[in-house]
């Protein structure tokens, strides 16, 4: 386990974000807290990744194509479905893109760490 300076790029539906987070870098699992408070975990072994605030639970499931969202205060859940459309992995980063179905939203995720 280490820790290390990452840089993360989040594509939201056109609406980029860019972020240098100090993370903590265990094999293949990355773990930091994000700008706005989120804990982030995103797991290149299982192509995952996990976003945790006080209201909500977001797990992305790339290859069962599903996200699971939790409401903390309600005790409910849900799940939408996506398709992923690229999921590259590198030495030193992790790139994945995928399109929410119903809504024809495409979101990217690109970890340089």
């Amino acid at each position: 386990m280490e820790r290390r300076q990452i840089r993360v790029v989040k594509d939201m539906n056109g609406h980029q974000e860019i972020e240098e987070i100090l993370a903590i870098k265990n094999d293949d699992v990355i773990k930091y807290i994000d700008s706005e408070n989120n804990i982030m975990i995103i797991d290149m072994i299982n192509n995952s990744i996990k976003r945790e605030n006080n209201d909500y639970i977001f797990f992305l499931d790339f290859v069962n194509n599903s996200i699971d969202i939790q409401i903390k205060k309600l005790k409910k859940s849900f799940n939408k479905s996506m398709k992923t459309l690229l999921i590259e992995k590198n030495k030193n980063s992790f790139l994945v893109r995928y399109q929410l179905e119903d809504e024809n939203i495409y979101n990217e995720y690109y970890v340089n760490f």
